[in-house]
C-alpha cells in the first residue's frame, strides 16, 4: 500500500513538474506573441504615419498645383485676349493684301491665340473648382439639363440632334456646376456623332442613396482601353483637326462629381458611348 502511494505521489510530481514546464514555456510563447503583436503594431502605426504624412505632402502639393493654375491662367487671360485681338484685326485688316504665305502666318498665329484663349478659359473653370469649397444644396437635374441645351441650342439645332429624356430627380449639388456637367456631356456627344444626326438619351434611376445618370449617344464611340485616360487633364484620344477642344472637359464632370460625393465612369455599349455618373439624392426620398 505504501508503495502503492508512494508510486502516486512520484506520478503527481512528475505532472506537477511537466505542468510547470509547459506553463512556463506557454508564457514564453505568449511574451514572444505578445511582443511580435506589438512590434507588427509599432509597424503599422509607423507605416499609418508614413502614409498619412505621404497623403498630407501630395494633397498639400496638388492644392500648390491647382492654386497656380488658377492664378497663371488668370493672368495670362488679359495678354492673351490683346493677343487674340490684335491678330484678329491684323487678319481683318491685311487679309488678301499681302503674299499667300503671311495670310497663311496670320491665320496660324489668330488660330493658336483663338485656342490657347478657349484652353486658358477652360484651365480657369477647371481650377475654380478645385478651389472652391462645396455648397451643395437639393436642386433640379431637369433645370440643369434644360440650361445646358440652352446654352447649346446652337450646336444642336445646326446637327439636327436629338435629346430624348427621362423624369430626372433632385440631387444634392450647384445648379451652375451640374450645368456644366451635362454641358459636357451633350457636347461630347454631339461632336463625336459621326455622319448621323446625333441622337442623346438622358436617363436617371435611383442606386440607395445615390442618383445615377446615364447620357448615351450613338456616335463613333469610345475604345473600352481608354476608360481611365478619357478623364486626365489635356488628354486627348482625337487629332485637333478633325474635333476641336481642350482636353479639359470631362477632367472637369469628373472632378465636379467627385466634388459632391459621386463618381463618373464610361460604359462599354454595343455602339456609341454612355457616360454614367452618381450623385447624392434627397434625402428620405421614397
Amino acid at each position: 500500500m505504501i508503495g502503492v502511494v508512494a508510486a502516486l505521489a512520484v506520478v503527481v510530481i512528475l505532472l506537477l513538474v511537466v505542468v510547470g514546464v509547459l506553463t512556463s514555456r506557454l508564457r514564453r510563447v505568449d511574451a514572444s506573441a505578445a511582443a511580435a503583436v506589438a512590434a507588427a503594431q509599432a509597424d503599422a502605426q509607423t507605416g499609418q504615419r508614413s502614409l498619412e504624412a505621404r497623403a498630407a505632402d501630395l494633397q498639400r502639393s496638388n492644392a500648390e498645383l491647382e492654386q497656380f493654375a488658377y492664378l497663371a491662367s488668370h493672368d495670362l487671360q488679359e495678354p492673351l485676349r490683346k493677343v487674340a485681338s490684335f491678330t484678329q484685326l491684323l487678319q481683318r485688316r491685311y487679309a488678301g493684301k499681302l503674299d499667300a504665305r503671311a495670310d497663311q502666318y496670320i491665320e496660324f498665329a489668330v488660330d493658336g491665340a483663338t485656342r490657347m484663349q478657349a484652353l486658358i478659359n477652360d484651365l480657369l473653370a477647371f481650377s475654380r473648382v478645385a478651389q472652391s469649397t462645396p455648397r451643395p444644396s437639393l436642386v433640379s437635374s431637369e433645370t440643369a439639363l434644360a440650361q445646358a441645351r440652352a446654352n447649346l441650342a446652337e450646336p444642336i439645332e445646326k446637327s439636327g440632334a436629338t435629346i430624348e429624356t427621362g423624369h430626372l430627380p433632385l440631387v444634392l449639388a450647384e445648379l451652375p456646376l451640374l450645368t456644366a456637367v451635362f454641358q459636357n456631356l451633350l457636347s461630347n456627344a454631339l461632336k463625336f456623332s459621326g455622319t448621323a444626326p446625333p441622337k442623346i438619351v438622358v436617363s436617371a434611376t435611383r442606386t440607395g442613396a445615390m442618383r445615377q445618370f446615364a447620357v448615351t449617344d450613338f456616335g463613333i464611340g469610345i475604345d473600352a482601353q481608354y476608360a481611365e485616360r478619357i478623364f486626365v487633364l489635356f488628354q486627348r484620344l482625337n487629332e485637333r483637326s478633325a474635333y476641336p477642344g481642350t482636353g479639359v472637359g470631362l477632367a472637369m464632370c469628373k472632378k465636379i462629381i467627385e466634388y459632391f460625393g459621386g463618381r463618373i465612369w464610361l460604359e462599354a455599349t454595343a455602339e456609341g458611348t454612355r457616360f454614367s455618373f452618381t450623385l447624392p439624392g434627397e434625402p428620405d426620398d421614397d
